[in-house]
């Protein structure tokens, strides 16, 4: 019997391990009529409906998990974000609090609850210090990147005054240090590659050093195309970085090198492999759908997934501000203007030069909110330029500022 058990057991897994979320949504519900009050299966079920974005059926299996075994503090936690997820911030607030009278030393807990507090906040009537980041991307390299993909600005006439070269050492320290010592939480990521590639940066191996030793449980992701990838001077990055995200938008040559041009699949394919290789359980790949890579999606998920890659992250491609959005919407399916709220400026986007950015979509850098090279990172966090574009994302004046009302998104698909 206990091989039934176990056998089970390792049926489930991998269903989740696979993405089958149906599937394992159906194995834990019969696993559960023969033990309803083994609660890990009911969490391992809420799971797993979060994934199915069945969001009330997560919810009543956490509810249920908490029921047979109370206070424990990974049930509290996935049920104070699925509460959040639903809109519930008031009761999610005091889960949370739950959580961390349990395990206050719980950083993701910590870092979400300080979120779900500033939003419970009303909003500001004048500049203040953010109790938080949602995250920090950083243009180590500025706009040097090895691809010039036709749907993105990087490498067109419309880019070429943006600088390419690398942050200065103490500009990036200075940056760091103050997050730290202001004791502002970044709560999501920090980020290499803002307009280029995190690995072309000669110093990257050595930045993701600093950060860590800054900022100990910051999820820490370097973005790239995987061209430049160098194994003896990358490799060390395993130690530091939790996520290699791998940007790739086809696996068929032809297709792979038109949408990534002049790079070539033959030569970047190995170089993947190569990072897969080298950071087991830690590579992420990303890639916009469109029109010319569509009917590819299913086989290239499963070619990453059968490799071990932790989430292949589909998502609908974006015009990036250019001026010019011809090329985008002949790739796109059915465009859209983007609205953001004021909580993109959660973001703290920094380019190489220390210019302080609204959005990581603003290639042509036409919207500056601070620069670090004049200012401190507290005075441009509590300037007026900053407060007034909140006000006016909050207030839908988007057609007020340049790069706002140039941005474009195809529908989720």
């Amino acid at each position: 019997m206990r091989d039934v058990v176990l056998s089970e057991s390792s049926y489930r897994q991998g269903q989740r391990d696979a993405r089958d979320w149906d599937g394992a949504a159906v194995s834990y519900a019969q696993a559960l009529k023969h033990k309803p009050k083994q609660a890990n299966l009911w969490v391992q079920l809420g799971n797993v409906q979060r994934e199915r974005r069945a969001m009330e059926e997560a919810l009543a299996a956490y509810r249920r998990a908490d029921q047979i075994q109370p206070d424990e503090a990974d049930t509290l936690h996935q049920l104070a974000r699925t509460m959040r997820a639903m809109g519930d911030k008031a009761g999610a607030a005091q889960v949370y609090g739950r959580v961390l009278k349990i395990a206050p030393t719980l950083s993701a807990a910590q870092r979400e609850a300080v979120v779900l507090e500033a939003e419970l906040r009303p909003p500001p009537t004048e500049p203040r210090l953010p109790s938080h980041l949602a995250a920090i991307v950083l243009g180590t390299v500025g706009g040097h990147c090895n691809a010039s993909c036709p749907h993105c600005p990087t490498g067109k006439a419309e880019t070429a005054w943006v600088p390419r070269t690398e942050m200065p050492w103490a500009l990036f320290t200075r940056l760091i240090d103050e997050i730290v010592d202001l004791g502002i939480v970044v709560s999501g990521r920090v980020s290499f590659g803002l307009f280029g590639d995190g690995l072309l940066d000669s110093m990257v191996v050595e930045r993701a050093a600093y950060i860590r030793r800054r900022m100990p449980d910051v999820n820490l992701i370097v973005n790239t195309n995987a061209a430049a990838f160098n194994r003896v001077k990358h490799g060390p990055l395993r130690d530091y970085i939790s996520t290699m995200a791998v940007h790739c938008e086809s696996l068929v040559p032809a297709t792979y090198n038109h949408l990534m041009s002049p790079l070539r699949l033959e030569r970047v394919l190995p170089k993947i492999e190569e990072i897969l290789d080298a950071f087991p359980g830690k590579v992420w790949v990303s890639t916009p759908v469109s029109r010319l890579n569509k009917d590819e999606m299913p086989a290239l998920r499963a070619w990453f997934l059968e490799r071990g890659v932790r989430k292949v992250n589909v998502v609908p491609i974006s015009s990036r501000c250019a001026e010019d959005r011809t090329v985008f919407n002949a790739m796109a399916f059915d465009p859209q203007p983007v609205r953001c709220r004021a909580s993109i400026l959660d973001d703290l986007i920094v380019d190489c030069d220390g210019q302080i950015l609204m959005c990581c979509n603003d290639f042509q850098r036409l919207e500056s909110v601070g620069n670090l090279k004049a200012q401190s990172l507290e005075d441009t966090l509590t300037g007026m330029r900053r407060f007034k574009v909140a006000q006016l994302l909050e207030n839908g004046g988007h057609a007020s500022l340049t790069t706002c009302s140039r941005c474009f998104a195809d529908s989720p698909t």
